[in-house]
């Protein structure tokens, strides 16, 4: 979960603030429009929140002056701001193809990399950003995440102490500090990073997330569901808060109350496919099999490479009794959920029904052995690690 929230803290962060770079005169005419007019309609309309229209000023501009990098960038810009992650990376693409040396375009493509989930491809161009005295805080900073996204902990930390002492008053940074100190095993400075986020940002939606994580490890969920709404109420728009709200609803099995946040969700982050999933999943419970098959749909339209959506397309697939399908999506969750019990269950299920009983008794045999490792692995860690308590005896020295 810490990786969805570090996104989310981002896109809080920058969503707003990618830099617009003025337009310098196109020559080029059109008749009797040139590509600067074309260029300065859209700049006015997008202030003025027409998104549409600047779009197609910006294109009509880009046909007369295809190599303008400013406006292939402010292009980029304006799908940044209706969340089209995807044609705003291939604009700040262009732009930067056309002018590599520009720090503050790569750093407008590293932070729309990082926004898609493509964390390794953005910490090259943000690498470029951090050059940009503009952006160089921010671009350390959107480094960190990425690092902490691939959970290279170390390097995380490395880049947000940089970018902490060039903006330090940063309740999001604190936030992803926290964690990445706490997963390398420094509890003294997760703690002072804590402190010092509780101490200055007591009303930051970020201390109510650590507050209702807390809580819930501690299996105390009513204190863990306020926490978790007072930082949905903190940050209404906030990208992944109302996700957050509704999976710990669904982890705690409480499927009907998480539906409206995992709906907000999609309202807010339309591309958020984790969302897509746990809806799938609680249509699947409710046996709704058709919301549930378009759920899973689109999780896997948009992340391709979860092993769970797999699962529960092949069960949807295994009940319209399409077996066949069904398998090839099953087999697709066994190759991507490692070791896990449950798609091996339902495989071979679905094999014994479609009449490979060989097969799927191999794979419900395996389930066996994957359920006889955990219980294996338990008893060792309890050998290792629990010893029994000495009883003290009349008359012998305390041990």
């Amino acid at each position: 979960m810490e990786l969805l929230v570090a996104r989310a803290l981002a896109w809080l962060l920058w969503c707003g603030m990618v830099l617009v770079f003025p337009i310098s005169s196109c020559l080029v005419v059109d008749g009797a429009e040139t590509a600067e007019a074309h260029f300065g309609r859209a700049a006015k309309l997008a202030q003025q929140g027409k998104l549409e229209e600047a779009e197609r000023e910006y294109r009509r501009g880009l046909q007369i002056a295809p190599n303008s990098s400013a406006a292939y960038n402010n292009l980029g810009v304006l799908y940044f701001q209706k969340r089209d992650l995807v044609r705003a990376t291939e604009a700040f693409q262009q732009a930067h193809r056309l002018k590599p040396d520009d720090s503050d375009i790569s750093f407008n493509l590293g932070l729309a990399l990082y926004q898609s989930g493509e964390s390794a491809s953005a910490i090259p161009r943000l690498e470029e950003g951090a050059k940009s005295p503009r952006h160089a805080a921010d671009a350390l900073y959107l480094k960190g995440a990425c690092y902490f996204d691939l959970k290279q902990w170390r390097a995380a930390i490395e880049q947000l102490e940089l970018s902490r002492k060039l903006k330090p008053d940063r309740p999001e940074m604190l936030f992803m500090l926290v964690n990445a100190y706490r997963n390398i095993k420094e509890p003294q400075k997760s703690l002072e990073a804590g402190a010092e986020l509780l101490r200055r940002f007591p009303d930051s939606p970020y201390v109510h997330q650590l507050l209702g994580e807390a809580h819930d490890s501690m299996e105390q969920q009513a204190q863990a569901e306020e926490e978790f709404k007072q930082a949905v109420t903190a940050a209404p728009a906030a990208p992944q808060l109302h996700f957050l709200l509704g999976y710990f609803y669904w982890r705690w099995k409480r499927y009907a109350e998480a539906i409206a946040p995992l709906e907000e969700e999609l309202r807010i982050s339309p591309r958020f496919a984790p969302a897509y999933y746990y809806l799938g999943d609680i249509a699947l419970r409710q046996g709704d099999i058709d919301k549930a098959a378009s759920y899973f749909k689109n999780a896997l339209r948009l992340d391709p490479s979860n092993g769970d959506s797999y699962l529960g397309m092949g069960r949807v697939l295994a009940q319209q009794g399409d077996m066949d399908r069904a398998i090839t999506y099953l087999r697709q969750a066994v190759l991507r959920l490692g070791e896990k019990p449950e798609p091996h269950y339902w495989l071979g299920q679905t094999l014994i029904r479609a009449g490979k009983v060989s097969e799927g008794k191999e794979e419900l045999a395996r389930v066996d052995q994957i359920n006889a490792e955990k219980r294996k692995e338990a008893r060792d860690f309890m050998e290792q690690k629990v010893i029994p308590a000495r009883a003290p005896l009349p008359g012998a020295a305390p041990h």
